[in-house]
């Protein structure tokens, strides 16, 4: 569900400078109204919180000046200095040490926090969506496709023998199989396709919009591509897949991931090296 931090992280820095400059003057408003009753001068740490997070760092140290220095006219125009200007220089210094010093600290943050978010979105040998990623946009897909009425294709993709690469060539060619394989999977699917590796050799991709008969013929092109990239390598390697239209969407993402799972272990069960075409209408 979107809340108003989702809808913020998307906005310009242009928007966010507006929002804290409504926001400050609004407390300063409130500061001048409460006059002496109620100390709120302590809110107007909010607009250059909200600055410095979603603004970047430029915008949360002009924030933290202009702050700064709405304070200090609100202290004035309430009459707290008693005309003593050591007071007034003291008092406006302060306040912007503390507010840029409270910019950096947040705009600092948000970068690591920045970092550590992609970094459990994405794996790492292939640079894929992780299973993480995934499943959060296989949702939100699900709740898009529910709304608009649209169709979803799923697909679930398992490397035959990919234990006996490991075992005779090292982990370091099986490393270099999986992230060959990846790139022929981007490059194979349409740009608004999500791949993810959710296993060791183990892949799924979201077709959004995607009927079977979409489905059928990105899959088969997708399949030549793997197997005469595996040639090309000299690995004896082949694929089971398993791909799934949704004409009833599922329940949520883990429905949706094992009905898909199911259906490649069949094919894996079965001849390997192989495709798998269902349409499921929420019948079992």
């Amino acid at each position: 569900m979107k809340t108003i931090f989702n809808i913020l992280d998307k906005r310009k820095p242009r928007l966010i400078w507006l929002l804290s400059v409504f926001a400050i003057a609004l407390i300063c408003v409130a500061v001048f109204l409460a006059n002496n009753n109620v100390d709120l001068r302590l809110l107007l740490v909010i607009p250059v919180l909200l600055a410095s997070w979603y603004g970047g760092r430029k915008t949360g140290a002009a924030i933290a000046i202009l702050t700064a220095i709405s304070l200090f006219a609100t202290n004035y125009s309430l009459h707290f200095y008693k005309d003593n200007n050591i007071s007034k220089a003291y008092d406006i210094l302060i306040a912007l040490v503390v507010y840029l010093f409270i910019s950096i600290i947040i705009t600092n943050f948000r970068k690591v926090y920045g970092i550590e978010i992609v970094a459990a979105d994405t794996d790492i040998l292939t640079g894929l969506s992780s299973s993480r990623k995934f499943y959060a946009d296989l949702e939100a897909e699900i709740n898009r496709s529910r709304r608009y009425g649209h169709s979803l294709s799923l697909v679930y993709l398992d490397v035959d023998n990919f234990k006996k690469i490991n075992d005779t060539l090292g982990h370091s060619v099986g490393d270099e199989l999986l992230i060959i394989l990846s790139i022929s999977l981007q490059a194979s699917l349409r740009t608004n396709d999500i791949i993810a590796r959710i296993g060791g050799d183990e892949f799924v991709c979201i077709l959004p919009e995607t009927e079977q008969i979409a489905a059928k013929s990105a899959l088969l092109k997708t399949q030549k591509a793997l197997n005469d990239n595996m040639i090309q390598y000299g690995w004896n390697v082949s694929f089971s897949i398993g791909v799934i239209t949704f004409e009833k969407l599922p329940d949520d993402a883990s429905q949706g991931v094992k009905l898909v799972d199911d259906l490649m272990y069949k094919v894996k069960k079965g001849s390997k090296n192989d495709i798998a075409f269902q349409v499921w209408h929420g019948i079992a």
